[in-house]
C-alpha cells in the first residue's frame, strides 16, 4: 500500500467513524497529514469523487438503510441524524443522489440504481487476520433464497425481516442471523447468483407465502475470521481465507458454502461498527 493510499484510507475510516460530527477540509487534511491546498485534489484524483460529496453519500447511505429497514423511525429523525436542518433539505439531497424521495425509497427502494451511486475507487485496505478453528454443532435455520442480481439482495432481506416480525419464529434480538452466498457475485452471472438469508429457529417452519423454508447449517470444524466494518469489503476477507490462509494451512474445504454470521446490522450501527464472522467448513 502506497503512502497516499494509507493517508486516504485513514481519512475514509475517520469519516465513517465521525458521521455525526462536523467534517470539513481543515479537519480531514490534518487527519491525512496533507496540506489543505492539495488534499481535496489528491482525494478526488484517487477516488473519483469530490470530498464533500463523499461525506454526504456516506451519510445518505446510512439514512437509506434506516429508511428501508428501520421503518418505525420517522423520516424527520433520520434527516436530523444525517446532518440536515430540515426534512425538506434532506429530501432534496436524497432525491438528487438516488432519484427517489425518502418516502418513495422507504416504500419501494430502487436498490440497483442505488448501488450505482457508490461506484468509486476507495484506497485498498491492508488485511491481517487471525484465523481460528472452531467446532460447530448442527444448527437449524429458517432461510429465504435470493436469486438474481446481487444488487437486489436487500429486497429479499426486507422480506425476511418482515417474516421475522410477523411470525416471531426467529426473533432478531434472540436468534442468530446468517448470510450464505453460494458463489462469488463478481464471478457469477446475475441470473445464476444465489444468496440465502437465514435466522436460527427451534422448530420447523410452517408453509408460508414469504418462501421461507427450514434448513440446517452442518456440524463440523470451521475456519473462522472476524470481519470488521462495511460489508462492501467483506469479499477481501473471504479472499484472504482462500488465497492466503488455506494454501498454508494444509486443510481441505468441506462441501458447504462459506457463510457470514452478522452480529449487528447496517440500520442499527454505522458501517464502521459492523461485526461479521466468516465461516469456512473444513474436512
Amino acid at each position: 500500500m502506497s503512502l497516499y493510499d494509507q493517508k486516504l484510507q485513514r481519512v475514509c475510516e475517520y469519516i465513517q467513524q465521525h458521521l455525526d460530527d462536523e467534517l470539513d477540509l481543515n479537519t480531514l487534511s490534518q487527519v491525512a497529514s496533507l496540506s489543505k491546498f492539495h488534499f481535496h485534489r489528491i482525494f478526488v484524483a484517487n477516488t473519483g469523487v469530490n470530498l464533500m460529496k463523499f461525506i454526504q453519500l456516506c451519510r445518505l447511505k446510512r439514512a437509506s438503510f434506516q429508511l428501508a429497514f428501520s421503518t418505525d423511525t420517522k423520516i424527520i429523525d433520520i434527516a436530523l441524524q444525517s446532518g440536515f436542518d430540515s426534512p425538506e433539505a434532506f429530501s432534496r439531497a436524497f432525491k438528487r443522489s438516488f432519484d427517489q424521495t425518502p418516502s418513495a425509497f422507504r416504500e419501494q427502494p430502487h436498490w440497483s440504481s442505488w448501488h450505482e451511486r457508490f461506484v468509486f475507487s476507495l484506497p485498498p485496505r491492508e488485511i491481517m487476520m487471525n484465523v481460528n478453528i472452531v467446532e460447530r454443532a448442527e444448527e437449524k435455520i429458517a432461510f429465504i433464497s435470493h436469486h438474481g442480481a446481487p444488487e437486489r439482495v436487500f429486497e429479499t432481506a426486507a422480506q425476511f425481516i418482515q417474516w421475522r416480525k410477523e411470525t416471531g419464529l426467529s426473533p432478531i434480538a434472540k436468534s442468530r442471523t446468517y448470510g450464505i452466498p453460494f458463489s462469488d457475485p463478481e464471478q457469477t452471472l446475475s441470473d445464476e447468483f444465489r444468496f440465502d438469508i437465514a435466522g436460527t429457529i427451534t422448530a420447523d417452519i410452517p408453509q408460508n407465502t414469504y418462501g421461507v423454508s427450514t434448513g440446517t447449517l452442518p456440524k463440523g470444524n470451521y475456519a473462522v475470521i472476524r470481519h470488521l466494518g462495511s460489508h462492501d469489503h467483506i469479499k477481501n476477507s473471504v479472499y484472504y481465507l482462500y488465497r492466503d490462509w488455506l494454501p498454508q494451512s494444509a486443510r481441505e474445504v468441506g462441501d458447504f458454502p462459506v457463510f457470514f454470521h452478522y452480529h449487528n446490522f447496517v440500520h442499527d450501527v454505522d458501517e464502521c461498527d459492523l461485526i461479521t464472522d466468516i465461516y469456512l467448513l473444513l474436512k
